[in-house]
């Protein structure tokens, strides 16, 4: 769409929060219904069916500048009816994402094969799912830890290495080691669900920050919210607890809310340099080129390291056995999302609402419009795309809707990036 020809207006985007004065800034004042087709279009939305479901996708980073693009990826696919879905919310770069995108469904595809031969015409245990998903997400990171252990050993072997032996062990653009040593400086979550083909059987692992919740119709006709992620990160007093629980006497292992004051998460693949000794990193990642793309300063935070690992890439797994009540299709559905979407309710006119009331927000907004449309939460057209009216929900910040503000999000030029990447899917069960 050619923005040049709808009115140009200002805007101090006061709603995101920025600071009084900072601004003004021009946008296009698209007006309906071309301003909903251009999110529609921006986000990608679109609908996933297989045989027995409908996943509707959106993905959204309005930013036009090329440094900016979304690190967010996601995956649905079908495997003879177990249905395998996923979120990652990439940072400090796209590499670790996508190798994680690149390995982790082939893997756990793999894993749930041999589960699945091993039990013969039994289902398999719930547990014995459980524990494939978790270990297989360790293995991904396994890998990355692996590769650069193999390149160098150990601390010992770097003390030995002048600067330009590393440099010339790790860098070119046509240098496997580099995308190796690469992979290891970014990171990602990672929210992965799996339903059996009798869709009896649902399981969430959750790495990270992004959430998973199960909308489900009950017996009184009413729709009850169950979360099914944890929120690793620097704002879970049990993620704290247990960070400075295997760093006693480190003060600064958790700052600001964040590990080491630097990374909000406290779980992820990747991001070596809060899982190995200092030593790689000054000798190791800060020789590698292309470098770092962190916001904090690493000479802030590296000081503070001092017994790795404080980030682990052990996921949670949550198990459901689905009721008969929720395994209609058009009685229950997923929500997956990235933290962006949670992040776009940070500033309200009212009192900001709790991680929890906007869940369960999603959930009875989504269940109302199945019940006014006596239909399934999402169908071919991406008008009727579920992940769609949440994304917007959002970016109204649960308040009225208004299709000028928008026309703000969307077309705003700014040199920044005003919100963060979001990604949401929503699959009936």
């Amino acid at each position: 769409m050619s923005y040049m020809s709808y009115p140009q207006r200002s805007t101090w985007l006061e709603f995101l929060g920025f600071p009084p004065g900072y601004g003004p800034w021009t946008y296009r004042a698209i007006p309906e219904p071309w301003i909903s087709s251009e999110l529609a279009r921006l986000a990608c939305a679109h609908v996933i069916n297989s045989k027995t479901t409908t996943t509707g996708c959106v993905s959204l980073q309005p930013s036009p500048d090329p440094d900016d693009r979304s690190q967010d990826r996601f995956v649905v696919l079908d495997w003879d009816g177990w249905l395998f879905s996923a979120v990652f919310d990439g940072h400090g770069g796209e590499e670790a994402v996508d190798y994680v995108v690149q390995e982790l469904p082939s893997l756990i595809h793999a894993a749930l094969a041999k589960v699945l031969a091993d039990a013969g015409t039994a289902p398999p245990a719930p547990s014995t799912v459980s524990t494939l998903l978790q270990s297989s997400i360790q293995t991904v990171d396994d890998a990355l830890t692996d590769r650069v252990k193999h390149l160098f050993p150990d601390e010992a072997t770097l003390a030995v290495l002048t600067d330009e032996q590393i440099k010339s062990t790790i860098n070119g653009p046509t240098n496997p080691n580099n995308l190796a040593i690469l992979r290891c400086m970014r990171g990602t979550t990672a929210l992965v669900s799996l339903v059996d083909p009798k869709k009896e059987n649902l399981w969430v692992a959750s790495l990270g920050d992004c959430q998973a919740v199960l909308g489900a119709k009950n017996s009184n006709g009413t729709w009850d919210t169950t979360i099914l992620s944890v929120n690793h990160s620097g704002k879970n007093p049990a993620e704290v607890a247990r960070i400075r629980k295997e760093h006693p006497n480190e003060s600064e292992c958790i700052k600001f809310d964040r590990v080491l004051g630097a990374i909000a998460v406290t779980r992820a693949i990747g991001d070596h340099i809060f899982k190995l000794p200092v030593s790689y990193t000054r000798r190791v990642f800060m020789n590698c080129i292309p470098g770092f793309s962190v916001s904090s300063k690493l000479e802030h935070f590296l000081p503070h390291n001092k017994s790795p690992p404080y980030l682990t890439a052990l996921a949670d797994i949550k198990h459901v056995a689905l009721q008969p009540s929720t395994a209609n299709a058009s009685e229950s559905f997923l929500i997956l999302c990235s933290d962006g979407l949670v992040d776009l309710y940070e500033h309200t006119n009212a009192r900001r609402p709790t991680l929890e009331e906007i869940l369960t927000q999603w959930v009875h907004i989504l269940g109302e419009r199945m019940d006014s449309r006596g239909a399934k939460v999402s169908d071919g057209a991406d008008k009727e795309n579920a992940a769609l009216v949440l994304l917007r929900h959002a970016l109204m910040a649960g308040g009225a809707d208004d299709p000028d503000r928008l026309a703000q999000m969307l077309t705003v030029e700014i040199p920044c990036r005003w919100m963060d990447d979001t990604t949401v899917l929503v699959q009936t069960l």
